[in-house]
């Protein structure tokens, strides 16, 4: 485990995209039944492993991460989803390649708080991919998929600190609670030499995620914020409702310019919006 900040981004990027990445232990336990009954019967196709994966932005990181790694020479066009990564791989191979798994549970066993704060930020992430989804799917857009992904490993940065550097994590938290008002960049190069948001759009860079995930989330693609500004500004704003409802609970809500900016991206009424983002959440 790190103890120290490293110095810069580049020494951050490169340690993470080191180290192994543990995954959930419910997903652990849900590919072990998965690749029982393809050894028995064969009968396990992508769609299964996607619904077992599709809520662990940990797992997910690993697929993806490897698909572009062994992408053949050939292919021409990004593995963007877990099951269309798994049915290039093929059945078999993937949970040979898989198998077994270092599960996050195990891995920070002796950190209790560290596996309450990545479970914390997996909640976070999948209220943020539950809202986008239906904003998109409202909004007919086509990057549906690829809007949720992008919100469900949106934080995976600091999910992997938490992984790989926990007291360092937990220093930050508490710098966090000791000045909440401060700017939250400021707060991370202090304690860590580096701004998470930056290393996350270098971890994906590094990583060669999916071209349409990085460009959703990269402040400097100038391409990106023309012909995918209302997709970006669809992902800012359900990332935005999340993060409020995970620090201030159930009592949080839009604030009226959100609701108006949603109401005219999906041309509904602002009384409309509010009851798909209660019903969504509900």
């Amino acid at each position: 485990m790190l103890a120290q900040p490293l110095p810069d981004l580049d020494a951050w990027s490169r340690y993470l995209t080191s180290r192994p990445i543990p995954v959930l232990s419910d997903t652990a336990e849900e590919l072990g039944l998965l690749a029982e009954v393809e050894a028995r019967h064969g009968t396990v196709d992508a769609h299964l492993i996607n619904e077992a994966i599709g809520n662990d932005p940990l797992m997910t990181l690993r697929v993806l991460t490897h698909a572009t790694r062994h992408r053949a020479d050939r292919q021409v066009t990004d593995v963007d989803t877990v099951t269309a990564a798994v049915v290039l791989m093929g059945i078999g191979p993937f949970f040979r390649t898989f198998s077994p798994l270092p599960v996050l549970e195990d891995h920070l066993q002796a950190y209790p708080q560290g596996i309450a704060e990545i479970h914390r930020l997996i909640r976070r992430s999948w209220c943020a991919a539950r809202l986008v989804t239906e904003f998109a799917l409202l909004h007919a857009d086509s990057h549906a998929i690829a809007l949720q992904k992008a919100a469900l490993l949106h934080g995976h940065a600091e999910i992997l600190l938490w992984c790989h550097a926990p007291t360092l994590a937990q220093a930050l938290l508490e710098r966090r609670e000791q000045a909440p008002h401060r700017d939250a960049a400021a707060l991370e190069q202090d304690v860590l030499n580096v701004a998470l948001a930056p290393l996350e759009h270098r971890l994906a860079q590094d990583w060669s995620l999916p071209s349409t995930l990085r460009r959703l989330t990269d402040p400097d693609d100038q391409r990106s914020l023309v012909l995918l500004q209302p997709q970006r500004r669809l992902l800012t704003l359900a990332l935005t409702l999340a993060e409020r409802l995970d620090r201030e609970g159930a009592q949080a809500t839009p604030t009226l310019d959100e609701l108006e900016e949603l109401a005219s991206l999906l041309t509904l009424s602002t009384p409309a919006v509010q009851r798909l983002i209660d019903n969504t959440l509900a």
